[in-house]
């Protein structure tokens, strides 16, 4: 499985590149933002997640990780495929789909092609559960409770369970949330 490409740029269509390395030139996927961020005969490194349909292979690149990450919640979420993937990461930053969540803003998820109300809802409900896992938070005590919540997962702990818990916990590092939240979830 490809997970990182390192190529030449060698043109920009409307929503991919052809990224040559060594020889072989790739036609990946990209969203507008990222797109725009490039141009012809640079090197570039993104990271790939490849698609595996019927009857083709498709790469899609994101030039962040967490991008990457994104993507990948999104197209598990029933209903959203690659290409309506791609059009929110083009149409909304990282920040305004975290806003979008916290305050479940549905007509702001419906300004993207292919969004109607129902699945800016499914979505948004969906991506509740992620938004720490995929660190569009962004603060320390986020990712510290992103840890956390990873291996109360691993421990067979609901989510909804957990984010209940950890909310109401006063540690600051996830040892000491874990801890604390395995007291708590014992009861």
């Amino acid at each position: 499985m490809i997970v990182r490409i390192r190529g030449k740029v060698e043109s920009l269509e409307s929503n991919s590149l052809y990224l040559e390395v060594s020889g072989i030139t790739y036609e990946v996927h990209l969203s507008i933002p990222d797109l725009d961020s490039l141009e012809v005969g640079t090197e570039t490194s993104l990271h790939i997640l490849q698609i595996f349909k019927e009857n083709s292979v498709e790469l899609f690149g994101f030039l962040q990780k967490s991008k990457k990450t994104l993507f990948g919640e999104l197209i598990k979420i029933s209903g959203v495929g690659p290409k309506v993937g791609m059009a929110i990461l083009s149409t909304i930053s990282s920040e305004e789909l975290l806003q979008i969540i916290e305050t479940e803003d549905e007509k702001g998820l419906t300004r993207v092609p292919k969004i109607g109300p129902k699945s800016a809802k499914k979505i948004i409900h969906e991506l509740s559960f992620v938004k720490d896992k995929l660190g569009l938070s962004g603060d320390e005590q986020n990712s510290e409770k992103s840890i956390a919540i990873q291996a109360l997962q691993q421990l067979g702990f609901a989510q909804k369970e957990i984010v209940a818990v950890l909310d109401s916990v006063t540690s600051q590092n996830h040892s000491e949330m874990i801890k604390e939240a395995l007291q708590r979830l014992a009861k």
